[in-house]
C-alpha cells in the first residue's frame, strides 16, 4: 500500500484520475489545476523534499533563536526597551519584552512541545534535557514551556530532537510538526530577516537526484552551521558541513582530473 506525505504534497504537472483540470484557490476562485496527485512518501509518512524541510528547520531554529537575541540587544540594553523591532509585554511582568525575544521564546516552546510530544509516545533512555526550558509554574503538573533557560539551551533541546527525526517522521502528526516548526522559522526570516540570502552552488550535482539543483543556505547567526539543500521538491535533500566539505572536496579533485586528461590529448 502505498503511503503519501502527510503534509499533502502533490506532483507538479500530474493529476489524479477524476480531475478536469481546475482547481479551487484559497479565495475560492476557480484556478488551474498544477497538479494534484498525492507524492509518495520516502522517509516515514513525508516526501524527500519536506523530510529535507524537517531536519533543516530542527537544525536551524537554534541559530535563529541566537539571531533574535541578536536582534533584541539593542532594546535590551537601552534603559526603556524601546529600540529594536517592536515590543511587547511579557506575561508576568511589567516591563516592556523586545519582541524579538518573545519571538525567541515562542520558537523554542514550539520545539520543546515536540520534544515532550515525542518523550510521550517514544519513552527513551535518556528524557528531553527538560533543564533546558523555563516552564509555567503549576501545583498540578501540567507546565507549559515559556522559553529558552539560557544561552545554548535551544540547540541542546533541537540535538536531542534531531536524533528522534527519523522516527518523528514515521508518525501520523509528522505533518503537524513540519508545520509548526518550518512554519515558524519562515515566519521569523520574514519579520527578522537575515542579511545574507542563498546561493545556487555552481558545477556540484546533487548526490542524491545527479541534478544541478544545489544552494547555500547561509547561517541565520553568528557560529551557526552552514546547509546545503537540493531545491528540486523530489529531492531536498540536506547537507551539513561535514557532507557538504567532502562533496565538494569529490567535485573539486573530479574537475582536475577532468582538466588534467583533456590537457594530455
Amino acid at each position: 500500500m502505498t503511503v503519501f506525505c502527510a503534509s499533502g504534497c502533490s506532483i507538479r504537472g500530474e493529476h489524479l484520475p477524476g480531475c478536469d483540470g481546475t482547481a479551487s484557490g484559497w479565495d475560492g476562485e476557480v484556478i488551474e489545476c498544477r497538479g494534484c496527485l498525492p507524492r509518495p512518501a520516502e522517509a516515514g509518512r513525508l516526501c524527500g523534499w519536506c523530510w529535507g524541510r524537517l531536519q533543516s528547520a530542527v537544525r536551524t531554529l537554534p541559530s535563529l533563536v541566537e539571531h533574535l537575541h541578536v536582534v533584541a540587544e539593542p532594546a535590551v540594553s537601552s534603559p526603556l526597551g524601546r529600540m529594536g523591532s517592536g515590543r511587547s509585554a511579557r506575561p508576568g511582568e511589567g516591563g516592556l519584552y523586545p519582541a524579538a525575544l518573545a519571538t525567541a521564546d515562542e520558537l523554542h516552546a514550539v520545539l520543546a512541545s515536540w520534544c515532550e510530544e515525542v518523550a510521550v509516545e517514544r519513552p527513551a533512555p535518556v528524557p528531553p534535557p527538560r533543564w533546558a526550558t523555563r516552564w509555567t509554574a503549576s501545583a498540578a503538573g501540567d507546565r507549559e514551556p515559556l522559553g529558552p533557560a539560557g544561552p545554548g539551551s535551544t540547540r541542546v533541546l533541537a540535538r536531542w530532537l534531531d536524533a528522534h527525526l527519523s522516527w518523528a517522521a514515521g508518525q501520523s502528526w509528522a505533518g503537524d510538526m513540519l508545520a509548526d516548526l518550518a512554519g515558524g522559522e519562515r515566519a521569523v526570516l520574514r519579520r527578522f530577516p537575515v542579511e545574507e540570502p542563498e546561493r545556487r552552488v555552481e558545477g556540484v550535482r546533487c548526490p542524491s537526484c545527479g541534478c544541478l539543483s544545489l544552494v547555500r543556505v547561509p547561517p541565520s547567526a553568528a557560529g551557526a552551521q552552514v546547509l546545503v539543500r537540493c531545491t528540486l521538491p523530489a529531492c531536498g535533500l540536506l547537507l551539513g558541513e561535514d557532507d557538504w566539505a567532502v562533496l565538494r572536496a569529490r567535485a573539486l579533485a573530479a574537475a582536475r582530473a577532468g582538466d588534467g586528461d583533456g590537457g594530455g590529448e
